[in-house]
């Protein structure tokens, strides 16, 4: 593992960041505005979206899907629009997928075509990812009280039901609070305004991320989230239900070819490659890295742009820090709290996933909904989560 620290000559060069809004990190990853409703033109989608769980339990979507009209204009959607639309469609179209008796590998053209040209708009693949999952699917409760995690409201569900939206409701309060950590983070590292405040208050709120990632067994039980939650989240990569991946029907650009892509998974949140980056935690390469690679395909753009040139820093820049003892122990207590997360994230996937699938067939253990070894992915990124020195 490299170390974020090296005896140099305190040179403090800073790459030019471009275009790149650096600034993103001042807000976390949380977007600035989330939209909660479409215009009439997506009436029949708001519709189908809206009675999803009755949907699903009645085994309606095919004929709900045959009511929407493919041919939708998303030229005037704004950013939180187009969030909005791509979070309706994957959703939508993956009830379709995981909601049948039968899987098929054809996406009708009443969803394909609108949600690829929704999907080509913000750069990502057109399936559920986790900046629709979780990042724009929320609101506050009750907006006349501070934010926490019992005053969030998840704007969109597959069956429904407190497990489902808790398990959400934990992944946006951490998101919400990791934007103390990571504007603390960036304004000493990359502004230059080196107050060991800013390391001190970064390490309160990744102790906060952690307080908040124990509450998961709170009101997401691992039956529930097994068998209910779960299913409806696994993309078409390294799936055996989707071996040769799924067709678009209508969409010129995939030719009616299979396309794989993977599925929803906390790996396409910003936050732990950001402090990876800041902190000087670096994964071997080989096919778990590659796969950390890929998954920023899935992330908004500007988080993407984010994390590439945090890792062009973490090469050039770092090395140039100068630290003193005080600093150094901070940076390292914080790296230790990193791996509690990543350990945490471990014995929930034991306790959620393999522990259950020992008693129960309803989804494939041998990968993760995002098309991986699960556990030996977990399981390495803990073992490199660690501070030289």
């Amino acid at each position: 593992i490299n170390s974020l620290f090296t005896i140099g000559m305190g040179v403090q060069v800073l790459i030019p960041r471009g275009n790149m809004d650096i600034k993103v990190l001042d807000n976390g990853f949380i977007p600035e505005s989330i939209s909660e409703s479409l215009s009439s033109d997506f009436q029949d989608v708001e519709d189908v979206a809206n009675q999803l769980p009755k949907i699903l339990a009645n085994e309606h979507i095919e004929l709900s899907v045959k009511g929407i009209n493919p041919n939708k204009d998303i030229s005037n959607l704004s950013d939180s629009e187009l969030e909005r639309a791509m979070l309706l469609y994957s959703y939508i179209g993956h009830a379709y997928m995981w909601g049948k008796k039968e899987v098929q590998n054809v996406i009708p053209k009443e969803l394909a075509i609108t949600w690829h040209s929704i999907a080509k708009k913000l750069d990502r693949p057109p399936i559920l990812s986790y900046a629709s999952y979780a990042l724009n699917n929320w609101k506050i409760h009750d907006p006349n009280k501070p934010f926490d995690v019992e005053n969030i409201d998840i704007l969109q569900n597959f069956l429904g039901g407190v497990d489902e939206d808790w398990f959400i409701m934990i992944h946006v309060a951490i998101e919400y609070e990791a934007k103390n950590l990571l504007s603390n983070l960036k304004t000493y590292f990359l502004d230059r305004l080196e107050n060991i405040q800013q390391l001190e208050d970064s390490y309160t709120s990744i102790k906060k991320i952690n307080s908040i990632m124990n509450r998961m067994p709170e009101k997401c039980d691992p039956f529930i989230y097994y068998n209910r939650v779960r299913p409806y989240i696994f993309g078409w990569k390294n799936n055996p239900a989707t071996p040769e991946g799924v067709v678009y029907e209508g969409v010129d650009e995939y030719n009616n070819q299979p396309q794989l892509f993977r599925g929803e998974t906390g790996a396409q949140s910003s936050i732990v490659p950001c402090l990876d980056a800041f902190l000087g935690v670096t994964h071997s390469n080989d096919p778990l890295r590659e796969y950390l690679d890929e998954m920023r395909l899935y992330m908004p753009k500007n988080h993407r742009d984010v994390l590439n040139y945090l890792d062009e820093w973490s090469q050039s820049e770092r090395g140039e820090l100068e630290l003193q003892d005080d600093a150094k122990q901070i940076v390292h207590s914080l790296i230790e709290e990193v791996h509690k997360f990543r350990n945490k994230h471990l014995e929930y996937a034991r306790v959620y996933i393999f522990e259950q699938s020992l008693t129960n067939s309803s989804n494939s253990n041998i990968v993760g909904t995002g098309g991986t070894p699960f556990m030996k992915y977990l399981d390495k990124h803990l073992q490199e989560t660690v501070a030289d020195g």
